[in-house]
């Protein structure tokens, strides 16, 4: 089996495998609103274990993404390191569970925070390395590709701040959409690779 091969088949039980049980865990857990709650909440839930072994199938699909981007980007140190960064951040949300209270402040829900931002920085700094530095930019499906991701990943960001900020009762629906960004980035990588 190449390594082409092995990456895409991490990233792929991934992608299939962290939002089978997402969907599961929308369902199955009736104490949870997906409209109100974040998707780390699960963390504190009656399926704890799920929620990690949700997390930790996103960690192989960054690993795979990292061994996907070295084959047809040899050459660049930074995508390939931006896809593990990505995996350390997956793994930081399995370990360390978001804080249950607002008000109440915890070294492992700060950690969870750092987490969050390491993965979505990781995700969006590749989008946008690829879409105009190196080989991969001259190939303009390639770029339109990842320069669609970026703008998804930047607005899913900036729509997240603005209703943490506000409040929104929408929460947690705002954080789904933009975190399916994370799920395109995934499904581009793959692409650009056939």
């Amino acid at each position: 089996m190449s390594a082409l091969v092995f990456g895409d088949l991490l990233v792929l039980v991934g992608l299939l495998g962290g939002n089978a049980m997402l969907a599961w865990l929308h369902v199955a857990e009736t104490n949870h609103s997906p409209r109100h709650d974040l998707i780390s909440a699960y963390a504190h839930s009656r399926f704890p274990r799920v929620y990690a072994i949700h997390n930790l199938t996103f960690v192989l699909a960054g690993v795979g993404a990292a061994i996907v981007t070295h084959s047809y980007a040899p050459n660049s140190t930074w995508t390939p390191l931006l896809c593990l960064l990505y995996s350390l951040g997956i793994a930081i949300l399995a370990i360390f569970p978001m804080d249950i209270s607002a008000t109440v402040k915890t070294v492992a829900g700060a950690l969870h925070v750092f987490g969050v931002v390491l993965v979505f920085f990781a995700a969006t700094l590749y989008s946008i390395l690829l879409s105009h530095v190196g080989t991969l930019a001259r190939n303009s499906s390639a770029k339109y590709l990842f320069d669609l991701v970026s703008l998804y990943l930047i607005s899913g960001i900036a729509v997240l701040l603005i209703a943490q900020a506000r409040r929104l009762p929408s929460f947690g629906l705002i954080e789904r959409i933009a975190a399916a960004g994370l799920s395109l980035w995934l499904i581009a990588i793959l692409i650009v690779a056939r």
